[in-house]
C-alpha cells in the first residue's frame, strides 16, 4: 500500500478493510473531516487489542448492513460491556441468488462480472433502509460511527460513495476509495471461506467468481448510473428513496466538513 492508503487504514489485527472515511478534498475546496466516519468489513474477528484501538478512536456506533443470517452465522466479536451502541436490521438478503448463477453451466468470469454489475444497479434500493438510517444517525446522533457489512465492499462500499458525494468529493476519489478494498482481496476470500456462504462456492473454480470478490469502480459506476437516471443525480436519490429532507443533508455536510 502507498503511506495515503496505510494512512486511513486502521491497523486492527482481526480486522477487515477498516478504514478512515475523512480526509478527502471536496470540490469546493473543504476537505471531510477525519475521525468521524469509518467504514469496514467484517468484524468477527476482532481481537482485545482490537478492542482498545476502538476504544482509543472513540468509537460511539457501529451499523452493521448484514442480514440476519449472516450475522448469526458470523457474529461481531466485541466486548461484552462494549459501549458502542450496535444497530442493525433484521431482513434477507438476495446476495445468494449470484452464487446459484455462478453453478450454472457454462458459468465463467464474465457471466460472474455481469451477475455483481445488474446486483449494483439493485442494491441500494435493497439496502435503502439501513442507509437511510446510516444517514440520519450521521445527521443526528453520536460520532465516531462505523458502518460495515462482511467484505465491506459491496453494501459499504455504496453507502460510502452515497456519503461522500452529498459531502462533493469529486467522482474519481470516490472510485479511488471504493478500489482501496481490492488491496484486501486476499484477505477476504480467506474470509468467505470461513462463512458458510463460502460452502455455496464448493466445486466453482476461483477464476470464476473471483470478480464478485473485486472492488471494480465499473461496479460502483452501474449503481450511480441507476440512480441518476431514476432521480436525477445521486443526491436525489437520498432524498427521494431515503426521504432526507435538506435540512438533514445540510447538517451531514455541516458534521463532516472542515
Amino acid at each position: 500500500m502507498t503511506d495515503l492508503e496505510l494512512d486511513r487504514v486502521v491497523p486492527l489485527t482481526g480486522g477487515h478493510n477498516f478504514r478512515d472515511l475523512g480526509g478527502y478534498p471536496t470540490i469546493d475546496g473543504r476537505t471531510v473531516a477525519r475521525g468521524l466516519i469509518y467504514r469496514s468489513g467484517t468484524m468477527a474477528e476482532l481481537s482485545d487489542e482490537d478492542h482498545a484501538m476502538l476504544d482509543a478512536i472513540g468509537l460511539k456506533v457501529i451499523c452493521d448492513f448484514r442480514s440476519s443470517q449472516e450475522r448469526d452465522r458470523r457474529p461481531s466479536r466485541l466486548p461484552a460491556m462494549a459501549s458502542y451502541e450496535i444497530w442493525a436490521r433484521d431482513h434477507q438478503t438476495s446476495a445468494g441468488d449470484i452464487t446459484i448463477a455462478l453453478h450454472k453451466p457454462g458459468a465463467t468470469a464474465d457471466t460472474a462480472r455481469t451477475h455483481i454489475l445488474e446486483a449494483y444497479r439493485d442494491l441500494a434500493y435493497e439496502q435503502a433502509p439501513s442507509y437511510r438510517e446510516l444517514f440520519l444517525r450521521i445527521a443526528h446522533g453520536p460520532l465516531p460511527l462505523v458502518f460495515h457489512c462482511a467484505a465491506g465492499k459491496d453494501r459499504t462500499g455504496i453507502a460510502a460513495a452515497l456519503l461522500l458525494d452529498l459531502l462533493g468529493v469529486a467522482r474519481d476519489i470516490i472510485e479511488w476509495d471504493y478500489a482501496l478494498t481490492d488491496r484486501f482481496f486476499a484477505r477476504g476470500c480467506e474470509l468467505v471461506a470461513k462463512d458458510p456462504f463460502g460452502a455455496k462456492l464448493k466445486g466453482v473454480d476461483p477464476a470464476i467468481w473471483a470478480p464478485i470478490m473485486r472492488a471494480d469502480p465499473s461496479y460502483l459506476a452501474a449503481m450511480f448510473e441507476t440512480v441518476e437516471q431514476r432521480h436525477g443525480s445521486a443526491q436525489g436519490f437520498l432524498r427521494e428513496e431515503l426521504g432526507l429532507g435538506e435540512d438533514e443533508l445540510a447538517i451531514i455536510r455541516t458534521r463532516l466538513l472542515e
